[in-house]
């Protein structure tokens, strides 16, 4: 059972506009927290704590600091959503008869697969880069006392030069498309469920938060790994399991869950507001772009 036919885009182009647009206003609303979950993961010292992080921030670079690396994620939120939706809306036709019932009998299931279609997706031609090019900016600012990196674009020209982005795909792909196959999945139960009722946005926001916590309780392990695996100090890793067998034997297993709290209260946030905003975009779009 997907959106009410309301809430459900007519034309694939709809798809594409909702989701770049809710993409930009959750990340310019966010973005401060995925800094402070970054840093957090980031640092190797366990006297690092949210509380140092952000109060060295405002001191060596105010407010400001807290959107260092926020341009990536703006050039890029609008294409990745417009992705991540559009290819779920494809995904999920594939999956459905022409009179919108389950084609292959995947029940609540189906919702998980489209999910991770839109997630491999969303890895491929988009996060990949855009991960590591904040990363990068964001490991930049705290680890040197003097960045190296004078801007977005200085940055991006000096990484690509540098280090380009291979070896990045696999860990992306696999971190972004489980994760985007758990929202979109648990979001689908959760709205088929009879005790959800009449749909409303506030409704969406809560099944699109608690979608969203399901999914950083379940690879909180993984982005963590990932983000090392992205930051400046990353050749010292040979391999992805190189790094994570590391981080168990000098940090101890609690290494995989740095920057927890800050994830947890941002994704939940994420996906309550691409979700709901998602949902209301269409429905305007629905009433004044006719291609029926």
């Amino acid at each position: 059972m997907g959106p009410p036919a309301h809430l459900k885009p007519n034309h694939k182009g709809k798809a594409v506009l909702a989701g770049g647009i809710s993409g930009v206003v959750e990340i310019c609303m966010t973005y401060p927290l995925e800094y402070v979950k970054t840093t957090r993961q980031l640092s190797k010292d366990p006297n690092v704590t949210y509380g140092s992080v952000m109060r060295n921030t405002v001191k060596n670079t105010g407010f400001s600091g807290f959107y260092r690396g926020l341009s990536s994620m703006v050039y890029f939120a609008a294409p990745k959503a417009a992705i991540r939706f559009g290819a779920f809306e494809f995904c999920s036709g594939l999956l459905s008869t022409p009179e919108g019932g389950d084609k292959y009998g995947l029940g609540a299931a189906k919702g998980f697969v489209a999910g991770l279609g839109a997630g491999a997706a969303e890895a491929t031609l988009v996060t990949t880069a855009q991960e590591t090019i904040k990363i990068k900016l964001i490991d930049d600012q705290f680890s040197r006392e003097k960045p190296l990196y004078k801007n977005f674009f200085h940055g991006v020209k000096t990484i690509v030069a540098e280090s380009g982005f291979s070896g990045d795909g696999c860990r992306t792909v696999l971190k972004v498309s489980t994760a985007q196959a758990t929202r979109f999945g648990v979001f689908q139960v959760l709205k088929s469920s009879p005790y959800y009722g009449k749909d409303s946005p506030v409704k969406s926001a809560a099944a699109g938060a608690a979608a969203g916590a399901v999914s950083v309780f379940a690879f909180q392990g993984i982005d963590v790994v990932k983000s090392r695996m992205q930051g400046l100090e990353s050749a010292q890793y040979r391999s992805t399991l190189h790094c994570a067998s590391e981080m168990l034997k000098n940090e101890g297993i609690t290494s995989f869950y740095r920057g927890m709290a800050p994830r947890l209260t941002r994704v939940m946030c994420e996906v309550a507001i691409t979700m709901s905003l998602y949902g209301e975009v269409v429905k305007f779009l629905n009433s004044v772009w006719i291609t029926d």
